[in-house]
């Protein structure tokens, strides 16, 4: 029986919450309870009858002839043999006269098909037999035997393999039975024999001869089972079991327990299994654990984006028990039905998350941060370097918020990543810092001009002794200049020392090793604030 279940809209959102078994088959979701809530509701269902599928000439009775299908069967590829006959098969069939020959190889095929006189439909169960036998000496030296059964809508299609049997050997008949599970709907069951992982030297290696099909497709019943998880400690649990197709009437027998009912309540948690007989037979088995409440909760803490404002929340995520869930924060006497809480205080905090069974579970150490306050650390001023540039830089150091920051002088459409503020002129300047969640601070700095010509100067000696006079062989540059350059040589024209910073100077060194005292020859290369390209070159002299 299939069950087709209407619900209402209050049923929906049960089923939205929960999921289950089906088929025997353990599906792990966010809750096992949906049909036990139905069962207790009392929602209606309408019963479906099972679809057993008729097959035409299961016996495959034709009259023996090579690169043929038996009759009500088509070619579904290559050349299909009725036999025995053919190409010195003379094995017995085991019903009838006569039976079919496979022979395949990697990319040679041979299959037969039929047109069903019913879908066979998808979600559904069914079950069909066939003997089969291994014969070595069709034609081409076989390896061994392998079937697969497909479903499909035309004679070749293969859209889904449905069953295989694996490789066998045994030249007498073999009775094999087959369990299909389509996901699909199809107007076709297709036989073939099929090339299997095994290792095989022949090209044509694969031999079938398939006999004595069953009479139809039967199908098998189906079950979907429920279960309420039951409270830590308790035997609260509870299991429900729905056939959803086969013929009517069912049994049950239940593990552990015996019990012959399609429902069990108060049931602690463990594994239980049921066993579930149709009336033509046909078994199902499925199994359903119940646990010591299944209700879990975690929490996303947002913090607020700045500092102080106000914007910090909680938000508690439960899934599983049984909805609706109350939840209390801090130890409330009182529960709210929301799972967010708004406008929090940084700190830490608890909460219990209660089901409708009244099952819970606490969540400690729950703590809300906000970022610390952003704020200016330190501000560095480099005035201009002569009278006639505007080359002066304001250096800021910012701390706390959220990295990276943004540095701005709004009135000058000045915005950038780097902290330092370049190419400005004497005067007040007003700037903001804004992080990345724009949270902002805002200062002022003033640079002042320096009342002199514009030049760049190279000191003729030096003496790199330690004592903290003169120490550096430094250009003094007081002008804005670019594409700077400077250079010392030793006796021989050796390169000893080069840099393309202003304010970084030779310290009389060379990896590491002091040079003796003498002269050197220095070249340098910028251009000055005039756009002119400058070249000069002198010699020095190191004092030791």
């Amino acid at each position: 029986m299939k069950i087709i279940v209407r619900l209402s809209r209050r049923w929906e959102a049960v089923r939205r919450r929960n999921s289950f078994l089906v088929g025997g088959t353990q599906i792990t979701c966010t809750g096992l309870k949906f049909l036990f809530c139905l069962f207790i509701a009392g929602v209606s269902v309408r019963p479906v009858a099972a679809q057993d599928i008729p097959l035409v000439n299961p016996s495959l009775e034709d009259k023996p002839k090579d690169n043929k299908a038996p009759a009500g069967w088509v070619i579904a590829a290559q050349t299909p043999d009725v036999q025995p006959g053919m190409y010195k098969v003379y094995v017995p069939p085991t019903d009838g006269k006569s039976y079919v020959g496979l022979h395949s190889g990697p990319g040679y095929l041979e299959g037969i098909a039929q047109a069903l006189t019913t879908v066979m439909r998808g979600g559904r169960s069914y079950n069909m037999s066939f003997d089969f036998a291994y014969y070595a000496a069709y034609v081409y030296k076989g390896c061994y035997g392998n079937v697969s059964v497909y479903g499909g809508n035309a004679p070749g299609d293969t859209a889904e393999l449905l069953w295989n049997s694996r490789e066998f050997y045994h030249t007498a008949w073999k009775r094999y039975s087959a369990n299909l599970n389509p996901s699909a709907d199809y107007k076709y069951l297709a036989i073939y024999a099929t090339v299997s992982s095994a290792q095989c030297n022949s090209k044509y290696g694969v031999v079938a001869l398939i006999d004595n099909l069953s009479p139809q497709l039967t199908e098998g019943p189906q079950i979907t089972i429920a279960a309420t998880n039951t409270c830590k400690g308790g035997n609260t649990g509870n299991i429900s079991v729905k056939v959803t197709a086969g013929t009517g009437p069912f049994t049950y027998e239940w593990l552990p327990g015996g019990e012959t009912t399609n429902q069990l309540s108060h049931l602690a948690a463990g594994e239980y299994q049921v066993k579930v007989t149709a009336k033509n037979g046909l078994k199902i088995s499925g199994k359903v654990q119940i646990a010591e409440s299944d209700l879990t909760s975690s929490f996303t803490a947002t913090g607020a984006l700045c500092n102080g404002d106000d914007q910090n929340r909680l938000q508690i995520h439960t899934t599983g028990g049984q909805p609706p869930y109350r939840y209390y924060l801090n130890n409330a006497e009182q529960s709210v039905s929301t799972p967010v809480f708004y406008h929090l205080r940084a700190g830490n905090y608890t909460m219990k998350v209660e089901d409708e069974n009244g099952c819970y579970n606490r969540i400690e150490d729950i703590r809300i941060t906000e970022p610390p306050a952003l704020s200016l650390q330190e501000i560095s001023i480099k005035n201009t370097s002569c009278s006639s540039v505007q080359d002066g830089r304001i250096i800021l150091t910012a701390t706390g918020g959220t990295p990276p920051y943004v540095y701005s002088i709004p009135a000058r459409n000045i915005t950038q990543s780097d902290s330092t503020l370049h190419q400005l002129g004497a005067g007040w300047y007003n700037f903001t810092i804004s992080d990345s969640h724009g949270c902002t601070v805002e200062g002022q700095a003033g640079i002042a001009m320096e009342s002199r010509d514009c030049a760049v100067y190279i000191p003729t000696a030096f003496s790199p002794n330690r004592d903290g006079v003169n120490d550096v062989f430094r250009v003094k540059v007081n002008d804005a200049v670019t594409a700077f350059r400077l250079a010392v040589y030793g006796r021989w024209g050796n390169l000893i020392f080069e840099t393309n910073d202003p304010e970084t100077g030779w310290d009389g060194a060379q990896k590491g090793s002091f040079l003796p005292a003498g002269s050197y020859v220095w070249a340098l290369t910028y251009t000055d604030s005039k756009k002119q390209a400058v070249k000069q070159q002198g010699t020095l002299v190191l004092i030791r």
